[in-house]
């Protein structure tokens, strides 16, 4: 294998499939990422066996060939390397790289351990999404979905396409997102479960270039496949079924306060430095006189109360316990100049909605506060 390209792309494909490699790993070569010259194209893979992300560099090759390489270190050295082109010769297992004033030796591992990578299928029904609509679409969700490996299907953003809207939706089991989009065409339905964190990468990634986003089923594989150009990233569905979260939703409230984000944003966060030393405890009271105060207080520090005004629809005071922490996630990611509250009392799900976003419903369950 001999090639040389340039040092911006290499490293711009690098960056791509890094997202794939795993933290750690039983299989060591998982850890590296597979070099391909062939068919006059530099092609870039890696996989933790549940997500595989597949790019191509542009390049000049003169040679074909293939072979494995630690990936965070060969990231790192071709990021750090101020030489425009990098030329690249693989010898016996060994790639040499070097540049206009550095020459440099990789020990690699044969491309034939590398576990076998999925591909594109001409059979596969696609839908098309413009990038832009489906990384928001995606971070206005993927916040909410559970860290907790002990329950497999709330780490996944749930899918559900009827055949011409697409809804995601996340939830913890504490708080839940759900937001629509519209695909470019029409197609068949389906429902899948899709790990948050690779539907998180699929967005960031393709957010790099204006091009539509495609987007593939393989239902014999147990695939979601998704492409852009001339970078493809595949990842296993979860398996379980999702809960009928829409059963938390309340249809109708009794009380709704519409305030500006700003307002409630410094508010909850003044406040949040006095509820980090009670389990993150805060109060919020919707006054039908047109406010909303929230406050915290601890015995070994001390209390907060921040007040502002709203434009409030209920008959009575309304005082609610939230976790700090889910407030404040809620509002670094969701982007609105006004927001609404609506609710049925202290122990019922309460309702965010962002006025200037369609389609978005944030549900946040209420604790139990002892003062």
């Amino acid at each position: 294998m001999k090639f040389t390209c340039l040092q911006e792309n290499l490293t711009t494909g690098l960056t791509k499939i890094y997202r794939a490699v795993p933290t750690k790993s039983e299989l060591p070569i998982l850890s590296n990422v597979m070099i391909s010259a062939k068919d006059n194209r530099l092609i870039l893979s890696a996989t933790n066996l549940s997500t595989t992300i597949v790019t191509h560099v542009g390049a000049s090759i003169e040679k074909d060939g293939a072979i494995t390489i630690p990936a965070k270190m060969l990231r790192d050295f071709i990021a750090n390397l101020s030489s425009d082109t990098v030329e690249a010769l693989l010898k016996d297992d060994i790639l040499h790289i070097s540049s206009d004033i550095t020459k440099s030796r990789f020990n690699g591992v044969s491309a034939q351990d590398f576990p076998d990578l999925p591909e594109e299928k001409d059979d596969l029904e696609v839908l098309e999404f413009e990038p832009q609509t489906f990384y928001n679409a995606v971070s206005n969700v993927s916040f909410c979905a559970s860290l907790d490996d002990s329950r497999p299907v709330f780490t996944g953003i749930y899918v559900d396409f009827d055949g011409e809207d697409m809804t995601l939706a996340a939830s913890d089991g504490f708080r839940l997102s759900e937001t629509k989009l519209k695909p470019n065409n029409k197609g068949a339905k389906f429902t899948v479960i899709i790990p948050a964190k690779t539907l998180m990468d699929v967005a960031r990634v393709c957010t790099d270039s204006t091009s539509p986003i495609t987007f593939s089923l393989d239902k014999n594989d147990n695939l979601v496949i998704f492409k852009q150009e001339d970078t493809l990233i595949a990842t296993r569905v979860l398996n379980g079924e999702y809960p009928d979260y829409t059963k938390i939703i309340p249809e109708n409230t009794t009380t709704s306060a519409e305030f500006f984000a700003h307002e409630f944003l410094e508010a909850v966060k003044l406040t949040d430095i006095f509820a980090k030393e009670a389990d993150s405890a805060l109060l919020l009271k919707i006054n039908p006189k047109g406010s909303i105060e929230i406050t915290a207080s601890s015995q070994e520090t001390g209390g907060h109360k921040s007040k502002f005004n709203a434009d409030v629809d209920s008959k009575e005071t309304i005082s609610i316990g939230f976790n700090s922490k889910y407030l404040l996630d809620f509002l670094n990611n969701i982007k609105s100049e006004k927001l609404v509250i609506r609710t049925n009392g202290n122990s019922s799900p309460c309702i965010f909605e962002p006025m200037e976003l369609e389609n978005y419903t944030h549900i946040i369950m209420p604790m139990q506060i002892n003062r």
